[in-house]
């Protein structure tokens, strides 16, 4: 049948947009456009769609997609009639329409169509009024003989997800049943189509009730996947496990149910070698995404997170990369060195392994499930892998135990006698990939297990010297990271009996490789091991500093990070041995950090930065010269931009744009907003270095303050946490300047006092206000960084400025802490996906520190009158020292009652013994070091600030406090803490109410353990008391003199860490004992 004269006129056109000429697709929209306007054109679109003698299925199916563009606008001016028989025809092509593309076509128009009468109708009480026939349609469809019909009504179904689930849900019971036929169908294509089209109704309604409804045909869509996986068939296996990542944050409790499903479904994934590995990582995305959000559903299920275990293993195992490639996938030196060296593995440019897929799920499930669930399983996995003859079952075990390190840090700190000997012996294990995952094991567990760690320098660090002359290049590269891991918080005494030899093999390592990997790995460690050495590292200063002159002077691209590094090692070197030994090399390092901004690197950029902030701690004052060039260009960076818009690509179906139903000529649309996540990181660095100038350029920096607190204030509202923390961070430096000019370097201000005269200056209490005001809005952030950071300053400023400070937002800041404290803050509502466990299973939360340090700030600034606030801030400090918690979170619970005992004295006596008291006896009994150590302190303050009112406990205390005597301070650097202590406790009694400790058996164990060991802050305390004593002549001291003297001989000796001040009494006392 031939067509009608507009239908002619607009194929001819049409069939124009199928040429692959642009010129000729753009007279074609050009003359397409004015014609379109006419509501006329959608009759003539229809005509050329059913001709399927005259017309080719290309120009039929773009005539489709151009209707579908333009309908909206002309079918609501469509009288009654027109639109029913419209609709009747869009039914009648469905039906009988041959061609895939156009009939998919008509899928979308028929959506759409539909989706315009269900929103017209939206307030009918009959659902589906706007379209009746349409649904009768799509249930005949889906009953219908044919597969082809059946398929064609799950089709049908997926393009009107949305308005099924805004419209249509009184149809929700029968659609499910329609989709539990669909899944059970015997057709391949209808099965694979109903898939499609609920996957799509369920990551809609994840996060609403009705998904409640849907939630039982979970297993029989993983049934359905299942089958595709065994033959192969990846889209709908990929399709479905888009959906299983979308139902991981739902709140149902129904969905909740088949997480076991969901999981094991992933986990086969995972495995499945002949899958394509991106379709193996969204599995691993859908386990890891599902630890985030039900943790303790997913630690709680024993055989469903130990099957999942050895499937990580087995991957780990099995794969031939490197299990300690993850710590350089984003160093592109690493792929260009190591390539070519065997057993590398190889993959396109970003994307993931096999090892890594591993790796990063392993990741994610120790920093995520509960610890007590997570830890066990995977140590004692390493444990018996370790102990295999095959050395891939070694470089397994030993791996896994470097990945976990991070998320399992706390027990991993506890069990660092039972592991450090596996990690030992693996680093000299026969095979150089054991070799070298022991060494990225030792990096991590250098990095997260601190200051624990520390304990074993003298063993890690001949380990590492040897590792360094390793045979395999890798094993070098990684021994490097090791010792820049371990030895960013290593005392001079940890580093100097292998200081010479260290640096000259670093130094020679450095001159001799050609990798740039290992030369960047290299300089890492040189920085770290003169940030150890201390004032020790002078002497090697020119010897290195020549050599990092000669790499800052590099210009290629590719070496722009080892130029960077080099800077970078320049300011820890300056950092180390102080401002007069750096004083001839500050303005070359000075040189090559503001050249490096000259050039297109923000790599270059943020090393520069980094540069300024640790010179500017350095030099001081020196550095003042240098701020009128630096403040405004950093203040310029920070103000800029990160994000950018950019022409988006066209994707496929939104073709021919320029003939949508629109008026409007101007393409507003065709753009997406880009993050430039290079400028984040140059920001962030940015904002460190203006922090950095302001605390330590004292004065000098005032003229930049007002410029610095602006652009800071902007930044404070960025939509980044990165950004947002090295602001929380940074404000507290801004009060500096002020300090310094107004007020000599300090405020005196006295605890307490809110009554009297600020002891600010005007200009200070400005700026603090300021700062106080963004701070305490930062402390209600969603992110725990933020909050953390925020909580450490607002800290910072009121202890260096005193209560007036706190004075104009104090009521919100206690009740920003309180709800911290009570878990009821922002940052802490963004948990709980349904899950009905309490807190006993939570871990610890390092920003909570921030929090309980703040409150014992409080009581620090406020004094007495924060003692009005102990009875609603008491309960919730308690709730973290119950026994069921985790040692950290005991132990901080545990130093914030004593930090207020401490600062409020008698304030505390109403709750000492329904408080203070009973959780210090807890404590000291406490199987952990830190919570006995600070139940002691708390013991020792509580005593002295309660004077002869607790009098008649100390029998019981002191009997509570004895075990830890007992202690062996060699067990590390907390038990030997844990005795000081201790001690100080006891010392505090004495000089409270002697006459209230029975001196004669109490002082023989006492000095037995003396001098201190750890804890030098205590050395007043302890050895006051003791002189106190002595000029009294108590007779039980003068009974124990030989021991006596022997503490204070070797307490006042050279190598004795007490002060000088108090060495002198020491030795004035030692000489009074002969």
């Amino acid at each position: 049948m031939a067509l009608s004269a507009d239908a002619a006129q607009m194929a001819t056109y049409l069939a124009a947009l199928t040429h692959p000429d642009t010129n000729a697709i753009r007279q074609a929209e050009i003359a397409l456009k004015p014609i379109l306007k006419n509501q006329q054109c959608v009759p003539a679109m229809i005509e050329v769609v059913k001709s399927r003698e005259t017309q080719n299925d290309a120009v039929r199916h773009v005539t489709v997609i151009v209707l579908r563009k333009r309908i909206v606008g002309h079918f609501t001016k469509f009288d009654a009639a027109t639109k029913a028989a419209l609709k009747a025809e869009l039914l009648s092509i469905l039906q009988t329409e041959s061609s895939r593309p156009v009939r998919n076509g008509v899928v979308a128009l028929v959506a759409t169509v539909c989706k315009v009468e269900a929103e017209a109708s939206a307030d009918s009480s009959q659902a589906a009024a706007g379209w009746p026939d349409l649904f009768q349609f799509i249930a005949a469809a889906a009953g219908d003989a044919h597969p082809e019909a059946r398929e064609l009504a799950f089709l049908l179904l997926g393009e009107m997800t949305e308005t099924i689930g805004i419209h249509l849900k009184p149809q929700f019971g029968t659609l499910v049943s329609l989709f539990s036929a669909g899944l059970s169908d015997g057709d391949i294509k209808v099965q694979n189509a109903s898939v499609k089209a609920l996957g799509l109704l369920l990551s809609y309604l994840s996060d609403e009730d009705d998904i409640d409804t849907f939630a039982p045909l979970i297993p029989p869509i993983l049934t359905v996947a299942e089958a595709c996986r065994a033959r192969n068939d990846e889209e709908i296996v990929s399709t479905t496990l888009d959906v299983l990542y979308d139902l991981c944050f739902s709140p149902s409790q129904a969905v909740a149910a088949h997480m076991s499903t969901i999981v094991k479904f992933s986990q086969i994934c995972m495995a499945d070698s002949n899958l394509e590995m991106g379709v193996r990582d969204s599995a691993a995305l859908v386990v890891a995404t599902m630890a985030e959000s039900r943790p303790k559903h997913l630690g709680r299920d024993v055989p469903l997170l130990t099957g999942l275990l050895e499937t990580i293993f087995n991957l780990i195992e099995n794969s031939d990369g490197s299990a300690a490639g993850a710590l350089f996938e984003s160093n592109p030196a690493w792929k260009e060195d190591f390539e070519d060296t065997e057993g590398y593995d190889e993959s396109e440019d970003g994307a993931t392994t096999e090892t890594g897929m591993a790796q990063g799920t392993l990741d994610m499930l120790a920093c995520e499930v509960p610890k007590k669930f997570i830890f066990e399983p995977v140590v004692s996995r390493c444990m018996s892998r370790l102990g295999s003859s095959d050395p891939k079952q070694r470089k397994a075990g030993i791996a896994c135990l470097g990945v976990i390190a991070e998320g399992c840090a706390e027990p991993l700190r506890e069990n660092l006698a039972q592991v450090m000997p596996h990690v030992f012996k693996a680093a000299g294990d026969s095979d150089a990939r054991v070799r070298e995952c022991a060494c990225f094991a030792l990096g991590q567990i250098s990095e997260h297990c601190q200051p624990e760690v520390l304990s074993y320098s003298s063993q890690i660090l001949p380990i590492v010297f040897a590792l360094l002359d390793d045979a395999n290049i890798a094993v070098q590269a990684t021994s490097c990271y090791v010792l820049e891991m371990f030895c960013e918080r290593l005392e001079p005494d940890g580093v100097r009996p292998l200081l010479d030899p260290l640096v000259k093999k670093l130094a020679s390592m450095l001159e001799a490789t050609n990798k740039r990997s290992v030369q960047e790995m290299t300089v890492a460690a040189l920085a770290a091991t003169a940030v150890a050495a201390e004032e020790e590292f002078a002497p090697y200063v020119p010897g290195v500093a020549n050599l990092m002159s000669k790499l800052m002077q590099l210009k290629d691209e590719k070496t722009f990070s080892l130029r960077g590094r080099a800077l970078e090692c320049m300011g820890h070197i300056a950092i180390a041995v102080g401002k007069e030994t750096f004083r001839p090399y500050f303005q070359s390092t000075m040189q090559c950090a503001c050249e490096g901004l000259t050039f297109e690197s923000t790599d270059l950029h943020e090393f520069a930065y980094a540069a300024f902030a640790n010179l500017s701690k350095v030099m001081g004052d020196e550095f003042s010269p240098v701020l009128q060039e630096l403040v405004p260009h950093l203040i310029t960076v920070i103000s800029q931009d990160e994000g950018q818009l950019e022409k988006a690509e066209e994707a496929q179906g939104n073709q021919f744009n320029a003939l949508d139903d629109s008026d409007e000529e101007d393409d507003e649309g065709g753009y997406v907003m880009h993050i430039r996540t290079a400028l984040l990181e140059s920001k962030k660095g940015a904002i460190t270095a203006i922090g950095e100038m302001a605390a330590h350029s004292g004065a000098a920096f005032v003229p930049f303050l007002s410029d610095s607190v602006t652009v800071l204030l902007k930044a404070a509202d960025n939509w980044h946490p990165l950004i947002k923390v090295e602001c929380a961070d940074a404000m507290a430096s801004l009060i500096i300047p002020c300090v310094a000019q107004d007020h000599g370097g300090e405020i005196k201000w006295e605890k307490g006092d809110i009554g009297g005269a600020s002891p600010m200056s005007a200009n200070t209490t400005q700026i603090v206000n300021v700062v106080m005001k963004a701070l305490v809005i930062l402390m209600q952030d969603e992110t725990k960084e933020v909050v953390g950071k925020a909580c450490d300053s607002i800290q910072s400023i009121i202890e260096l400025c005193g209560p007036h400070s706190l004075a104009s937002v104090a009521n919100e800041c206690l009740e920003n802490t309180y709800a911290l404290l009570a878990k009821e803050a922002p940052c802490q509502q963004l948990e709980d996906y349904g899950e009905e466990f309490g807190d006993d299973d939570d871990d610890h939360d390092a920003f909570m520190t921030s929090v309980c340090d703040l409150v014992g700030s409080f009581g620090r600034v406020m004094g007495q009158h924060f003692v009005q606030y102990l009875p609603k801030f008491l309960p919730p400090i308690c709730e973290y020292a119950k026994s069921s918690r985790p040692p950290s979170d005991r132990s901080m619970a545990m130093g914030c009652l004593g930090e207020l005992a401490q600062e409020l004295g008698t304030g505390i006596s109403e709750y000492w013994p329904n408080v203070f008291y009973p959780a210090a006896i807890a404590g000291l009994a406490d199987s952990d070091y830190s919570v006995r150590r600070n139940a002691a302190f708390c013991v020792g303050v509580s005593c002295e600030g309660l004077g002869e009112s607790v009098t008649s406990q100390y029998g019981t205390m002191l009997q509570a406090m004895s075990p830890l005597f007992g202690i062996d301070v060699n067990d590390g650097d907390t038990a030997a803490a844990c005795v000081d202590n201790a001690s100080a406790a006891v010392a505090r009694m004495i000089t409270t109410s002697p006459s209230s400790v029975p001196l004669a058996q109490v002082l023989p164990v006492l000095l037995k353990v003396l001098p201190l060991k750890n804890d030098m802050t205590e050395n007043e305390t302890v050895y006051n008391c003791l002189f106190g004593m002595l000029e009294k002549n108590q007779p039980d001291l003068i009974a124990n003199k030989l021991e006596l003297s022997r503490v204070f001989a070797e307490a006042a000796s050279e190598a004795s860490k007490v002060d000088d001040d108090l060495k002198e009494k020491l030795k004035l006392a030692l000489q009074s004992l002969h």
